[in-house]
């Protein structure tokens, strides 16, 4: 059941990096109470250099990425292209990918800014405690998780090995490359003509590798070995995550799974 924690990890959000466990677990007692699990969740943000609400969410994905829960993956849609401005990151796969959670999310319409939470729930942008309570709930009935890994393969390309018990009949794998950290762009056009916009760990590539039943399986994936990459086990067709796999910039040693 979600706890009453909203005011309470609002300050701790803005306190800094104790919010729901992680490296700096021994905070005071006020946060004792908090959910953690050893995967974090994935915040997904549906976002466009179009929509005048989405640079407030964008630096709101940055601050929540601080935690040691939460892995934040930004992508740029393009319906807000009309209006004068062509997202320089959006691309119609990232569409796609955020018309095929409107089902499971219960959702009417697609709509920016939207975070979508490990694939269970969805919040607006606009509304930080409800973004802040999905993911705490989600960190409080956080479900075993098959096995996720991805390293190294053969003509420069990433393998992802999954194994384990699938939690439903099909799971989908995905591979995304991504923009580690910030980046600014200046806006030309539209509702946000003249601002220099935030942006945070935009999505530049967006693969399906194949399904998955359980077991041992192995998929291989086209590296970009300048960003960073992920490898996602979600429920078919947009359903909930399940697990997901994370390899660093090709210039860092370290690999994050």
């Amino acid at each position: 059941m979600l706890r009453p924690l909203v005011t309470l990890l609002i300050a701790a959000l803005l306190a800094g990096p104790a919010w729901a466990g992680g490296q700096d677990r021994d905070h005071d007692s006020d946060t004792e109470a908090d959910c953690w699990s050893e995967r974090p969740v994935l915040v997904e943000l549906f976002t466009s250099q179009g929509c005048p609400l989405c640079p407030d969410a964008n630096t709101f994905l940055g601050e929540i990425d601080r935690h040691d829960n939460v892995f934040a993956l930004a992508y740029a849609v393009s319906y807000w292209d009309m209006y004068g401005w062509v997202d320089t990151y959006a691309r119609p796969e990232y569409v796609q990918r955020q018309r095929m959670y409107l089902p499971h999310l219960d959702v009417a319409r697609l709509y920016t800014p939207q975070f979508v939470v490990d694939g269970m729930n969805d919040a607006p942008g606009w509304n930080r405690d409800k973004v802040i309570a999905a993911v705490e709930e989600r960190l409080c009935a956080m479900p075993a998780s098959p096995t996720i890994t991805i390293e190294d393969g053969p003509f420069n390309a990433f393998v992802v090995h999954v194994d384990g018990e699938a939690p439903e009949e099909n799971l989908d794998v995905w591979l995304a490359a991504y923009a580690p950290g910030w980046a600014m762009v200046e806006i030309g056009a539209g509702e946000n003509e003249g601002l220099d916009m935030p942006h945070y760990n935009m999505v530049k590539s967006l693969t399906y590798l194949g399904s998955w039943s359980g077991g041992e399986a192995s998929f291989m994936g086209e590296s970009m070995r300048r960003y960073g990459t992920v490898a996602i086990l979600q429920g078919a067709h947009g359903g909930p995550i399940y697990g997901f796999a994370h390899a660093a910039p090709a210039e860092e040693d370290a690999r994050r799974h």
